[in-house]
């Protein structure tokens, strides 16, 4: 078994015994490709102290069939549920873990059918908070998915043109990732011109246009062997509008006192706090309504989450990996939003990404 898998495993065994179970069921597919290289759909894996059988069916034979030599692969012909009673008859597994926080209802009801109902018990986080600290080969693919996401920028705006449409903008954005070895976008390309910048979640128009003297915000990140990316940009198109320009230096000014705010052992909350006092300062709390940031990895939303609503115990870890990204969104006008990937050190933070984000870079065409 490749070591950082090896470690990983070993990891997840600890918190299995602290859990009180004798085995977890993993049924999240991002939950499986951390502990293995796999990414098929429909499949599950059971993790005991000694076994770690993985359950698939016919489809992934031949693509798993390396693995045999570090874990048990158990191929059904027949519902999933029903081959996870039979490895867990095998297995002699008296009380079984669950995932409670990705098992359905049916789910639920069709494993307590072919497992027994009183065996079954409810987990929560095991692997999650495995997951939250990264180690030496997830920063490596993080670091690759961020290079990958802004060459794709370089090469899509060294091609922009006056009335290209935003679809138009998020397609070949998205091609370019692709071209530079991405599996895909991370998340739906957000490219939104003019007013339609004001909206944190938009998606791109085949009928909204770039314009001279516009704005352009695009939120974009890369997937790279199942790590994630996620940087957000906004500029002038030509020139930058007055009332845009007046929030922008106040958008980077919160993100910066955010960025020195982070280290290992910072309250999230806190975090979020020293961006919204300058945007709350500068009079556009009220245009400002979401969280500061939140952790990246296999999936583009991850613990830990940095917002007002963030706990006691909320607290950044050295390891993790954050967004950073206080917006002003002004409804009818637009709005700005700037973000980069975070890595959490123990005395301070790395920023990953480094596409200009000065007032002086902030104008395209």
């Amino acid at each position: 078994m490749p070591r950082h898998y090896a470690d990983r495993l070993t990891r997840l065994r600890r918190a299995i015994k602290e859990a009180g179970v004798e085995a977890l069921l993993i049924t999240n597919a991002n939950d499986i490709r951390y502990l293995t290289p796999f990414s098929g759909e429909d499949s599950y894996a059971i993790v005991t102290s000694r076994q770690f059988v993985l359950i698939s069916d016919s489809r992934f034979a031949e693509e798993i069939e390396p693995l045999g030599a570090w874990l048990d692969i158990a191929l059904r012909r027949g519902p999933i549920a029903d081959k996870v009673g039979e490895v867990e008859g095998d297995l002699k597994i008296a009380r079984l873990g669950v995932q409670a926080e990705y098992v359905t209802l049916a789910t639920r009801r069709a494993l307590a059918k072919a497992v027994g109902a009183r065996k079954i018990v409810e987990t929560s986080g095991l692997l999650s908070q495995l997951r939250v600290i990264k180690d030496e080969v997830e920063l490596g693919l993080i670091r690759k998915a961020i290079r990958c996401q802004q060459q794709a920028l370089e090469a899509t705006l060294a091609d922009l043109k006056i009335g290209q449409s935003e679809a138009e903008i998020a397609a070949r954005l998205e091609y370019e990732m692709k071209q530079r070895g991405a599996e895909g976008s991370a998340f739906g390309t957000n490219v939104s011109a003019r007013a339609n910048s004001s909206k944190p979640h938009y998606r791109p128009s085949r009928r909204a246009k770039l314009t001279r003297g516009g704005t352009l915000l695009i939120d974009w990140g890369a997937k790279v062997e199942g790590y994630c990316s996620d940087m957000t940009r906004a500029w002038g198109v030509g020139a930058m509008p007055k009332k845009i320009q007046a929030i922008y230096p106040i958008v980077l000014e919160a993100q910066l006192a955010a960025i020195d705010a982070i280290c290992g052992g910072a309250l999230c909350r806190e975090v979020d706090a020293a961006a919204r006092r300058i945007i709350d300062g500068a009079g556009c709390g009220e245009y400002y309504g979401h969280g500061l940031g939140h952790g990246i990895g296999l999936d583009i939303h991850e613990a830990p989450s940095m917002s007002p609503r963030s706990g006691d115990n909320d607290r950044l870890k050295p390891g993790m990996v954050v967004t950073v990204e206080p917006g002003i969104y002004l409804p009818g006008v637009g709005g700005v939003r700037i973000e980069d990937d975070v890595l959490v050190t123990d005395k301070g933070c790395r920023v990953l990404s480094n596409w200009p984000k000065s007032p002086e870079s902030a104008t395209v065409l």
